[in-house]
């Protein structure tokens, strides 16, 4: 058996990932331009840029916590296992920009341009939707998405753009540095 449970995806170049969600970066902004409160309206920050970053960066480390605490559930861990085999070769830039790239572009178009537009469920059910991948045994991932989705947009919704975007930031930043270091061992 593999080192992925029988799973064994290919490496994904992070250049590649980078160039997603840029794309995803330029539909939001588009979107926004678009919307009644404009670019600006959409990333907008309630309360103090301190306490949104502040919650947002707090958010995501109980996400990290919450998902590390689990990481003996046998789909956790078949899901950690692929996952390392998608960054296998990833160094430490490319985990931190696949990171940060994720977190910002993901946040705009699913949080600041469509949670106002569709609602917080179907935004977060749109989040969990964008996470399936074609193995049922990594049923966890999309869950987790759909959790974490949920959180987000509540984030969102109570300290604006930029409390989610840390938030998303430090969950992929974690897991992704995280899961390339094991990955070498």
């Amino acid at each position: 058996m593999s080192r992925s449970g029988g799973l064994d995806p290919r490496p994904v170049r992070a250049a590649l990932l980078i160039h997603q969600e840029g794309a995803l970066a330029v539909i939001a902004l588009i979107g926004l331009h678009f919307t009644s409160g404009g670019i600006a309206g959409g990333l907008i920050v309630r309360g103090s840029w301190t306490s949104s970053v502040a919650a947002g960066v707090g958010c995501g480390a109980v996400c990290v916590a919450v998902l590390w605490s689990l990481r003996k559930i046998p789909p956790l861990r078949r899901l950690e296992a692929w996952q390392r085999g998608i960054v296998r070769g990833w160094t430490t830039t490319d985990a931190v920009c696949v990171a940060v790239l994720s977190g910002i572009a993901e946040e705009a178009l699913l949080r600041a341009l469509l949670q106002p537009l569709i609602g917080l469920v179907p935004a977060a059910v749109l989040f969990a939707i964008l996470h399936v991948v074609p193995d049922r045994r990594l049923w966890l991932w999309p869950v987790f998405a759909l959790g974490s989705g949920l959180a987000l947009g509540l984030l969102f919704d109570e300290f604006g753009y930029p409390a989610a975007a840390a938030a998303h930031v430090v969950i992929n930043g974690v897991a992704l540095l995280r899961l390339r270091d094991e990955g070498g061992r």
